[in-house]
């Protein structure tokens, strides 16, 4: 821990010691004491910026990343980011300009939060950390929660909370004599692609060229002065990146998993497979139902926002394990399905849009079956007529902007049935999908389709979902810090290149990195189609055949009067709908709903309610099968 304090700026830091465990103390002053600077994060290439900084004349008192960055912002201002690889939140005080600038990282790895009253500026990596001051107020936003209702996560530099902004991934914040800015240094290159100019750039090139990127991007990642471990999901992205990094290193590499109970949920044999090819020294959390209700409340509290899904808790208790066995980074294969078009919503967009030409066809959209046939209820046929139904609600809009997205943001948009009449009263004439609109590149309607989808998951579930509740707020939980590869921007910028052919071929995700790596890991993980990760729902809060009991107290009748936000009688009914065990496990939009009353309700609770956000509801011992 450290501080740096004058009458006119603060900072302080609480420092997971990752490079320069004993010299890296922060906040970090250059020679002569003009700057102070604090990081969140990661800087990979600071070994190479340190010997271009010491050419300049440069002069460094420990070996952290940290004071690169310090030295490099001296050298070349705001156009220091420019030059950072990394993972960061970023902020650096100038005491003789009176001037504080703070940047987030390209993709938003690292969580930025600030309240700005117009004369004083609160900022830290949660937002519990702004609670500590009184005068920050602690009041949830209705609209923030009706982004999350509609898009799954939050836009922009919105949160959950009134007057707390956080600063979008890509951006750059300076507060000088009293005016502050924020304004974007980087954004995803769409639309660069560029079809192969001569005959040498054939399969076999592309496979070359995206593994030496995604090697050097490993490599890099590799870089700390702890040991490194990695995930493993049973797909190609995290096998991939295990792959690599067991290359890398000449002791034998750490490997963790999740494994479920629920047979339809579990990856294991295929975790276990990688693990056995790539000899690694392989663990694993195995979850019952039950132990994600347990945990959820912590999730939520470390979340700090509403979630749709139960996904982030495993993750929870998977970082504790890591934990436990003292390591402090894990590499993960996030990513890849946003920059090589992984996603079955890619080639869904491409069936839908080939059967919009012939909207009464009976065989074009049995291309959804085939796409799905890995989930069990969509092989019934009463339950496919109901897929096809619901997607053919939207089907001959393919001008839409959204198009991609119009029948996973009209299902979610259910789910504000729930509303209280306040709440309905004060969204009235908010439309969150303007706000979308006003956050767009002036340029998005030339992408293609494919792009468009592209940008939509970059800009939402990736940075406020997955790489946050999902990512780092579940492993910083335990001191545990993610690393992604595929999130490179380097390797992000290589794939934006590529041509479309060499991201999804027909209805083949991840063409090209399956080429590349098809001799490298076992057949049947470089062949096996994409699988949703999932976790168990409704089932994970009963407790001999009742309700949990935190549950069940967030979801009374008089909770959901007291905070306002929904309605009691509606609620109510769900309730009683999750007592009988009505609610289909597969995640109807029932599922949905539960889980993200529950998780306002709880938020509410822990941020809202309590003077002391980590008092009161807690989700007692949560230990959990360890496999090794």
């Amino acid at each position: 821990r450290g501080l740096y304090c004058s009458r006119t700026a603060a900072l302080g830091t609480a420092r997971l010691s990752i490079v320069d465990l004993a010299g890296g103390t922060q906040p970090i002053e250059n020679e002569d004491g003009s700057l102070v600077i604090c990081m969140n994060g990661e800087i990979y290439n600071y070994l190479e910026l340190t010997g271009e900084l010491r050419e300049r004349g440069h002069r460094f008192r420990t070996k952290t990343d940290t004071e690169v960055a310090l030295h490099l912002f001296e050298e070349l201002g705001a156009e220091f980011v420019h030059k950072l690889n990394g993972q960061f939140a970023i902020s650096i005080w100038d005491k003789q300009a009176h001037r504080l600038v703070l940047v987030r990282d390209r993709p938003g790895i690292r969580p930025l939060f600030y309240h700005w009253n117009g004369k004083r500026l609160v900022f830290a990596s949660e937002i519990k950390a702004l609670f500590a001051d009184p005068a920050v107020p602690r009041e949830l936003d209705p609209r923030g929660i009706d982004q999350v209702f509609t898009f799954w996560t939050l836009l922009g530099d919105s949160t959950c909370f009134r007057e707390i902004r956080q600063l979008p991934p890509g951006h750059f914040l300076t507060l000088s004599d009293g005016e502050l800015s924020v304004s974007r240094y980087w954004d995803y290159p769409l639309g660069d692609a560029v079809e192969a100019g001569n005959s040498n750039r054939n399969d076999h090139w592309y496979a070359e060229a995206l593994r030496d990127q995604l090697s050097r991007a490993v490599r890099l990642r590799l870089r700390a002065d702890v040991p490194v471990a990695s995930y493993l999901s049973g797909g190609i992205d995290s096998s991939v990146v295990a792959f690599l990094a067991q290359q890398s290193i000449t002791s034998q590499l750490n490997t963790y998993a999740v494994e479920f109970d629920d047979p339809l949920l579990d990856e294991s044999p295929f975790q276990r497979e990688v693990a056995l090819h790539l000899d690694t020294c392989h663990r694993s959390v195995r979850c019952a139902g039950t132990d994600i209700g347990r945990v959820f409340p912590d999730v939520v509290r470390h979340a700090e926002q509403p979630l749709f899904r139960t996904a982030p808790a495993p993750l929870y208790l998977l970082s504790a394990l890591v934990h436990r066995d003292a390591i402090k980074v894990v590499l993960t294969g996030e990513g890849s399905d946003e920059v090589l078009w992984g996603y079955d919503l890619f080639k869904e967009l491409q069936i839908r849009r080939f059967w919009s030409k012939q909207p009464d066809s009976r065989l074009r959209p049995l291309l959804l079956r085939r796409l799905y046939s890995h989930h069990p209820t969509y092989r019934e046929a009463r339950y496919f007529s109901l897929l096809t139904d619901f997607y053919r609600r939207h089907l001959l809009e393919t001008d839409h902007r959204y198009y991609s997205h119009l029948d996973r943001w009209a299902n979610s948009a259910s789910q504000k049935s729930f509303y209280s009449s306040d709440v309905r009263a004060e969204l009235d004439g908010y439309d969150p999908l303007t706000t979308l609109d006003s956050l767009l590149p002036p340029d998005f309607d030339r992408y293609s389709p494919v792009e468009k989808a592209q940008y939509l998951e970059c800009h939402t579930l990736l940075p406020g979902y997955l790489l946050s509740s999902q990512g780092d707020r579940m492993s910083m939980a335990h001191s545990v810090e993610g690393r992604y590869p595929f999130l490179d921007h380097e390797f992000i910028e290589f794939c934006a290149r590529l041509p479309a052919r060499y991201k999804l071929r027909v209805l083949h995700d991840k063409f090209i990195l399956r080429r590349a790596f098809a001799a490298c890991l076992p057949r049947a993980i470089v062949e096996r189609q994409k699988h949703a990760y999932q976790a168990p729902e409704i089932p994970g809060f009963m407790e001999n055949g009742h309700l949990m009991e935190y549950a069940a107290e967030a979801l009374s009748e008089s909770a959901i009067r007291k905070v306002g936000l929904f309605d009691p009688v509606k609620v109510s009914r769900l309730v009683a709908k999750a007592k009988s065990r009505t609610l289909d496990r597969t995640g109807t939009r029932n599922n949905l709903a539960f889980v993200q009353i529950l998780s306002t309700q709880l938020l509410h609770h822990f941020f809202v309610d309590q003077a002391d956000e980590s008092a009161d509801i807690r989700p007692g011992d949560y230990d959990v099968a360890v496999q090794e």
